[in-house]
């Protein structure tokens, strides 16, 4: 398998010179060739996988060059994504570049994913992100080859940039629910778990998008909040591993510290019965909630 290769990439400046930007290898500072109109490449990792080659993971970490507010993400998934994951990393080593890693190689705060199918997400007019110079990165990279040839490819996640006048609201992001409790029986099932929002946060905050993360036998999500004696159902979804996908929530919601939220996930599963895992024939049971205001939060909240 080839070493992957980084690069952290911001807008052009007026009067750049030179060939900067004509190719991956460009430095920060450039753009890349290969990005949409419009986009620009944050950080990305190109990778070769051979026929056959199960879960693999890839961590590619940059440091931001500047400071650089975010209204749009777009990811780079070709085949032989599974997911990806974009989190802050507060390390100072390894040194920028990607790397062999695991599932569990990731910062604490997360700030997107992606996964099979998923489209540009666009904040809010008003939410997004502010990646502050010197910050590391740290996008965790899921890859398998299930086919019977050679693949290559190159994953990543291309932003659209705002100035700070435009980003009131800093947002994050949570995934809830089961993890090593998770189990699923052959036939049909439903599975759950649970969130204290007070892991997350001490104050209100704004849920103003919501989606699900299950592997290849789930084919629903139900998220719901209690309060009291009164439950709010944020979100009751199909699912469909080839097609996931973030829904806006207009107005937002607001959950407070005292909620809690159960995760209920419904699986067909004809085959042997599964576990909590991050490979592709595993499962996983996660309510994503995207909010505001960015808490530094863990980006795992379970045990209920």
């Amino acid at each position: 398998m080839s070493l992957s290769k980084v690069v952290l990439l911001s807008t052009l400046l007026a009067g750049c010179g030179g060939d900067g930007g004509s190719s991956i290898d460009a430095a920060p500072g450039s753009i890349d060739s290969a990005a949409p109109d419009g986009w620009t490449s944050l950080l990305e990792g190109d990778w070769t996988l051979p026929a056959g080659q199960p879960d693999t993971y890839y961590c590619v970490y940059a440091t931001v060059p500047r400071d650089m507010y975010i209204k749009a993400f777009r990811p780079m998934i070709p085949v032989g994504t599974h997911h990806t994951v974009l989190t802050l990393f507060s390390g100072a080593s390894p040194a920028d570049g990607t790397h062999l890693c695991n599932v569990g190689t990731n910062g604490q705060s997360m700030i997107y994913g992606s996964g099979v199918g998923t489209p540009d997400f666009v904040f809010p007019q008003g939410v997004g992100l502010h990646l502050k110079a010197g910050q590391r990165l740290i996008l965790n990279l899921h890859l398998y080859n299930a086919t019977d040839d050679t693949i290559s490819g190159r994953s990543g996640t291309y932003i659209q940039e705002a100035t700070a006048s435009e980003i009131q609201n800093v947002a994050e992001i949570v995934l809830a629910g089961p993890t090593f409790t998770l189990q699923v029986p052959t036939g049909m099932s439903t599975q759950s778990g649970g969130c204290n929002i007070s892991a997350i946060t001490s104050q209100p905050i704004q849920v103003f998008s919501l989606s699900g993360h299950m592997h290849k036998t789930g084919t629903r999500v139900k998220s719901v909040i209690t309060r009291g004696t009164q439950e709010i159902v944020l979100q009751d979804e199909p699912y469909n591993f080839e097609k996931q996908l973030f829904h806006m929530v207009d107005p937002p919601i607001t959950l407070q510290p005292t909620d809690k939220l159960t995760t209920y996930c419904t699986y067909n599963n004809p085959g042997a019965p599964k576990r909590f895992g991050d490979g592709s024939d595993d499962e996983m049971c996660f309510s994503d909630l995207f909010y505001y205001p960015a808490q530094g939060a863990n980006f795992t909240c379970s045990g209920l």
